[in-house]
């Protein structure tokens, strides 16, 4: 009796396929972020255009923190400030945010992101300019 192994084969392979793709493009494994008291870290730092969910946790045993996603072309160092010092938002386009986290909070920030690049932020008082902020693209 021969037993043919092929179709359990092209449907490992199909599902493992189908996890590349969809943790690629923060799908159903979303983009890590995390907002610590001086950085903020992703993972991925991309993904696919679409609908993008980020799993937000505040890491700092302190400090409140916020989450914006900004999109666009300029560098950190050449975004808007304000009179105080801090990212003048209302200069900016932003298709989302999640503020006033906690310390040790965690919260899901879904959004339909567009190709292009952004900048993620946290925009309280000094915190930008921090270091609280990083770069991340999202392909076509």
């Amino acid at each position: 009796m021969t037993i043919t192994m092929w179709p359990a084969r092209a449907l490992v392979g199909a599902g493992v396929l189908a996890l590349l793709l969809l943790a690629g493009c923060g799908g159903q494994g979303g983009v890590t972020a995390t907002l610590n008291d001086t950085s903020i870290q992703v993972a991925p730092s991309s993904a696919t255009a679409g609908d993008v969910t980020f799993h937000i946790t505040n890491s700092s045993a302190t400090e409140k923190h916020e989450f914006v996603v900004i999109q666009t072309d300029l560098s950190a160092d050449q975004l808007p400030l304000d009179a105080d010092g801090n990212i003048d938002e209302d200069k900016l386009t932003s298709p989302g945010e999640k503020g006033d986290m906690g310390p040790g909070e965690k919260a899901d920030l879904s959004l339909k992101l567009a190709a292009g690049h952004y900048q993620l932020i946290c925009n309280l008082p000094q915190h930008f300019k921090e270091g609280m902020h990083t770069s991340f693209t999202v392909t076509p």
